[in-house]
């Protein structure tokens, strides 16, 4: 389940980022006490039975994540909706139970990502993957025809020469057919990069085979660990310009009379329930814990409009109640650091003046 679709969910839910970091030898032991903690604290806040159990089978009922890691979990009143891996541990255990999800720390690792595609190839096939946009690996493997290529280097006969042509139409197809299933695991991820390893005759072949993605094709030569340190350059380095893009074009926006961009908490919220935002600007350390008077229902129907503390008695986070109001609302989010982040620690780029 995406995090956009979990927006749309009613409440109540209970959200957990927790430390992952347990493959020691006494690894059981620390996630019991760690579990036996996370538990009380759900149940000081009003987290139900059954959220409580769900999220304790998840918890306790997997392996030990390899390495510093991090945990993320949102469970409503019937199950875990999100149960994802986070890159590192975060600063601290995060318990929190709200009639909206906590999406917030799970946006910011989201934005360290961009959609990817990778593809290590040669004469007789290719070993691909995908990452969409949640950092989810989605797995594919072509073998193309399975057996070893190689052209004739000797002789000059009409039986080598047609040996040799066999040999090199084999190679086509196969370019061909590892291209054919690039080309389609990038547009089912919405791909903005794809990294093309090996042979470097292969994979120019294969680069000039794919159809239209609309991503940036990066050839390299690197395999192994080396490919995938290589892979993370590449994505950390695109995501990084795709972040600045935004921020200038923010910066730009608020710099001119047409009002295509607000600042603030109020100006946002109230661009937000008019459905009146393209991207919203965040950062979660400026925001802090300031609240908004917004009813939770509302605030999940794209189709609810008004603005901020008309007549309700409800009080959100604010760091939960935006994040949800732009994703029903088909907008982006963008988390930037404290020396973008607007006043109040939010904005947003306008639809429209």
């Amino acid at each position: 389940m995406t995090i956009r679709d979990v927006a749309k969910r009613p409440g109540p839910f209970a959200s957990l980022y927790i430390d992952a970091e347990h493959d020691t030898e006494d690894a059981e032991h620390r996630r019991a006490l760690q579990w036996r903690a996370l538990a009380g604290q759900l149940a000081e806040q009003g987290a139900t039975e059954t959220m409580i159990d769900a999220l304790g089978a998840a918890v306790t009922g997997s392996p030990p994540e390899p390495g510093h890691t991090g945990r993320a979990l949102i469970a409503d009143s019937g199950a875990v909706l999100i149960d994802r891996r986070l890159p590192e541990p975060p600063p601290r255990d995060t318990v929190r139970v709200s009639p909206l999800p906590y999406l917030l720390p799970l946006i910011e690792s989201d934005a360290r990502e961009v959609p990817h595609a990778v593809a290590s190839v040669d004469k007789v096939g290719s070993e691909m993957y995908g990452v969409d946009a949640h950092g989810t690996v989605v797995g594919e493997t072509v073998q193309g025809e399975g057996h070893p290529i190689h052209k004739v280097r000797h002789g000059g006969g009409w039986s080598h020469r047609s040996m040799q042509r066999r040999v090199e139409e084999k190679v086509e197809r196969n370019t061909a057919e590892v291209a054919a299933e690039l080309t389609r695991l990038a547009r089912e991820i919405r791909a903005q990069v794809i990294v093309v390893s090996g042979e470097v005759t292969v994979r120019s072949a294969v680069r000039a085979a794919l159809g239209s993605t609309g991503a940036q094709v990066v050839e390299v030569e690197s395999d192994g660990g080396d490919l995938d340190a290589e892979v993370a350059d590449i994505v950390a380095t695109e995501a990084g310009h795709r972040h600045e893009e935004v921020v200038a074009r923010y910066d730009k926006a608020r710099g001119r009379a047409e009002g295509l961009a607000v600042s603030g908490l109020a100006p946002t919220v109230s661009a937000l329930l008019a459905a009146n935002t393209e991207n919203l600007l965040i950062n979660s350390a400026a925001l802090g814990d300031r609240t908004v008077a917004l009813d939770p229902e509302p605030l999940r129907d794209p189709a609810a409009l008004g603005a901020p503390g008309e007549k309700t008695t409800w009080t959100c986070r604010a760091d939960e109640a935006l994040p949800v109001a732009t994703l029903v609302r088909g907008a982006t989010i963008t988390p930037v650091d404290e020396t973008a982040a607007p006043p109040e620690g939010v904005g947003a780029l306008l639809r429209h003046a």
